[in-house]
């Protein structure tokens, strides 16, 4: 029997399937329900998507204000996103071990809990990763995985470097 199943992967944050978990008043560009560009090219190119876990919403609430990482960086929240990022990093070992490979993971910038590069505090952007991004990295960083920011003002570059990942795997 032919097994046809895709064995790439990218791990995308939440919100970019579901923008309803976006803190309210920042779901400002074209995209309601997720960003499509993302979600169409790996739907495109039959790459397998896993939803990694909320951070903020399941420490508090779906419908909730923003708030800023001095609101978030607490030592329950840091435990709270400890815990998550052992579940994803688990996850992610066991596809590495079952011979699959995972292109990227996404997060999205600005986030408290899901920045790549920049973090928005109270003193602007600061360069850094969000509270569960940080954690996670740590966890896997052995494997090598390029982690992608998403900057929903911006896409274009984030979409050409997770484009690019894509093209590697198809020559």
């Amino acid at each position: 029997m032919i097994d046809g199943r895709s064995k790439y992967f990218v791990f995308v944050p939440f919100c970019l399937l579901a923008q309803a978990y976006q803190a309210q008043g920042l779901v400002k560009y074209e995209w309601k329900s997720s960003i499509k560009p993302f979600v169409n090219l790996l739907i495109d190119n039959d790459i397998n998507i896993v939803q990694m876990p909320c951070a903020e919403s399941s420490y508090s609430n779906l419908v909730r204000e923003p708030m800023g990482l001095k609101k978030y960086d607490t030592e329950e929240f840091n435990r709270h996103c400890e815990i998550l990022a052992d579940k994803v990093a688990r996850e992610i070992k066991q596809i590495v071990d079952s011979n699959y490979k995972i292109i990227a993971i996404l997060g999205i910038e600005q986030s408290p809990s899901c920045c790549v590069n920049y973090i928005y505090t109270n003193h602007g952007n600061e360069k850094r990763k969000g509270i569960f991004m940080q954690k996670l990295s740590d966890k896997i960083k052995d494997y090598n995985i390029p982690i992608i920011g998403i900057n929903r003002k911006y896409i274009n570059k984030s979409l050409k470097e997770l484009e690019l990942l894509i093209k590697e795997i198809n020559r």
